[in-house]
């Protein structure tokens, strides 16, 4: 089996980002209908979910430049959402937690978050939404994490 071009196969990589960061409405100015950049959501996200991480778990997890997340963390903590406690073991290292301000801020993204992929979801059948998610499982197995 022969196989297209390197070139081809650039496009056709490129066609579908573009097509899918459309598709899930990251290229918004705000994502969710809200203030907060795709970056940011992404935070508050891991933030939400993660017991205490450092700014350099956080960065490396995500891919995230040490400066800009800096950035984030540093508007997060001007507008209170966000708490920097240091660590016992290492206090060196600040542990971050999201503030009850900032858990009220990220529950109405996450929440409109899962509202827009039910209805990326919804016209699809049972079995197109298993054939999706395995599509979705086979990028993620091929292109590593």
């Amino acid at each position: 089996m022969t196989h297209p071009p390197l070139e081809a196969r650039i496009a056709a990589v490129r066609a579908f980002n573009r097509y899918y960061t459309r598709k899930i409405g990251v290229l918004h100015e705000g994502l969710l209908a809200s203030a907060f950049s795709l970056a940011e959501v992404r935070v508050l996200y891991e933030l939400a979910h993660r017991q205490f991480p450092t700014a350099s778990d956080l960065g490396k997890d995500l891919g995230l430049d040490p400066g800009y997340l800096s950035r984030i963390l540093r508007g997060f903590e001007r507008h209170r959402l966000i708490l920097k406690t240091r660590s016992r073991s290492d206090g060196r290292q600040q542990l971050l937690s999201l503030t009850t301000k900032g858990q009220a801020a990220f529950a109405p993204l996450d929440a409109r978050a899962r509202e827009e992929v039910a209805a990326f979801l919804d016209p699809l059948s049972d079995a197109e939404q298993r054939e999706l998610i395995d599509a979705m499982r086979t990028i993620e197995r091929l292109v590593g994490s």
